[in-house]
This record gives structure tokens, C-alpha cells and sequence, in this order.
């Protein structure tokens, strides 16, 4: 091996082993607040020790003992989703908050029928074989993570976007998936300083997508769903016509006219009909 290898992956033990113990403080700050239940917390705090181990022993003594496929370190803000989300199980028919009665993509009314999830289960089984042998293709990322998404694997279809994020963080759609997910999980979790920690995280997902890529016009649908579940009326019906104007047939231009007629007539005559919180 040579030296730049070994620097390589000398870096990289690094970066698990930060990562793995950040990891370990964001779940002890989740077990505490409630966030995760007993059970969940001992396997996950089990499985991120005997890995931080490894890690410290291949780094200290040379020897490599981790799993044979050792996790990649996600951006911080997704630890504790990932494990939301198993916690919660999403699955299908997930409970989206009604905000202005629309959903946001990827949200079904009923599951996938037994021939729908064989379907899936094969363009999963295709994607994962064209994204092994190009894993840098952000594109095919979108699509594999779309494909785990619809076949109700919320957790793989993050760690997908947040790949695609990582391979090009200033193209919009990574984050504004992962903006979805994140709004999706946070209308499961019952602690409310947890629901507005993913709300704000969310939020935040949408905001850079916009940043990086304002052609990106389901961003603005998105955004503007969430804020008029938390009450930002005025914010909402701003993102919902600026969504409008630009993709007046769009995928979700009907339910963004159905949101943006509810979102002002709200503003007009004010009620108890759009949420203000999430």
C-alpha cells in the first residue's frame, strides 16, 4: 500500500471514529429527552460502541477488526432520524399531518399492493446493481432513493439522498428530499421539543435547496406546505404562488392551488382551519 493510500485510509478511521462518538452523544441526548424508547437506545448505543472500538483498535494497534461493511459518516442532523425512524416504524400510509389538506410527495393514502412491492422490489434490486457499479452518479442515487421510498424503507431512501447530497451538495433535489423525510418523521414523534427539532430541520433542507437551486420549483411546494402547517401563513402563500407562477402545470400544481385558496382565505378570515403547529 502506499503512502498516499495509507494516509487515506488513515483519514478515514479518523472520520468514523468522530463520527461513531458523535454519534454516541447525540443518542445519549435523545435517549434523555425522551426521544427513543429503552430497548431501541441499548442496541443502537451497543452496535455504535463495538464499532467506535474497532475503529480505535485499527487506528492504535494496526489491526482491522469492523464490520465488513462499516457505516458511512451521514451529515449530524440525520443521526438521530435514522433512528427515529426505525423506532417509529414509517411504513405505508404514514400520517402527514394535514397541512391545508395536501400531501407532500411519497405520502400514500393505502400500502402498495403485493404486485406493486415485487415491482419496486425488482427496479431496487436494477438500481442497486447500476449504482454499485457507478456510485457516484447522483442521479441514479435520486432514483434508488425514490425506489426504497416507495417501497416503504424511509431510513435507506435517506441514506441514499444523503449520498446524492454528498456527491453534489449544490444540486437542490437531495436536499429537498431529505426535507420531505424529515417532515414526514417529525409528524411521528410524540415529543413536541423533538417534532420542532425535525420541523426546523426540515425547514432548513428546503431552504438550501432553494439556495442551491432555485429552478428547482417543487421546492417551493414543499416549503410552502410545511409553512402553513406551522402557521406562517403569509410565508406559505408566498412560496405557494412563486410555485404556481413557475409551474403553472407542474406535478403538484393542483394541490398547490387547492393549499394557496385555503392559505388565503385563511389569511382573509382568520380560523382554526390551517394548523399552527406542526
Amino acid at each position: 500500500m502506499s503512502a498516499q493510500e495509507d494516509q487515506q485510509e488513515q483519514e478515514e478511521l479518523e472520520s468514523e471514529r468522530d463520527f461513531l462518538m458523535q454519534s454516541l452523544d447525540d443518542l445519549e441526548l435523545e435517549h434523555e429527552s425522551g426521544g427513543i424508547d429503552d430497548e431501541s437506545y441499548e442496541a443502537l448505543r451497543d452496535d455504535y460502541t463495538a464499532r467506535a472500538a474497532a475503529t480505535i483498535r485499527a487506528l492504535r494497534d494496526g489491526v482491522d477488526a469492523r464490520p465488513a461493511k462499516a457505516p458511512a459518516p451521514p451529515a449530524k442532523r440525520r443521526i438521530a432520524v435514522i433512528a427515529l425512524v426505525v423506532v417509529f416504524a414509517i411504513g405505508a400510509g404514514v400520517a402527514l399531518a394535514a397541512a391545508v389538506g395536501v400531501r407532500l410527495p411519497g405520502e400514500t393514502s393505502s400500502g402498495n399492493t403485493s404486485s406493486d412491492a415485487a415491482t419496486i422490489g425488482r427496479q431496487i434490486t436494477s438500481l442497486q446493481k447500476q449504482v454499485n457499479a457507478s456510485p457516484d452518479d447522483y442521479d441514479l442515487r435520486l432514483e434508488l432513493a425514490d425506489a426504497y421510498a416507495r417501497n416503504n424503507d424511509l431510513p435507506t431512501a435517506i441514506e441514499q439522498w444523503d449520498a446524492a447530497i454528498t456527491i453534489d451538495p449544490n444540486r437542490p433535489e437531495g436536499h429537498a428530499q431529505v426535507g420531505r423525510a424529515l417532515y414526514l418523521v417529525s409528524q411521528q414523534v410524540k415529543d413536541k421539543s423533538t417534532q420542532a427539532q425535525l420541523v426546523a430541520q426540515a425547514r432548513a433542507a428546503f431552504d438550501k435547496a432553494i439556495e442551491v437551486g432555485p429552478d428547482y420549483h417543487d421546492s417551493y411546494f414543499f416549503r410552502g406546505v410545511l409553512l402553513a402547517a406551522i402557521g406562517e401563513l403569509a410565508a406559505s402563500q408566498a412560496d405557494l404562488q412563486t410555485y404556481l407562477a413557475s409551474t403553472p402545470s407542474g406535478t403538484w400544481s393542483e394541490s398547490a392551488r387547492s393549499a394557496l385558496a385555503e392559505v388565503t382565505n385563511e389569511l382573509a378570515n382568520p380560523s382554526t382551519t390551517v394548523p399552527t403547529t406542526p
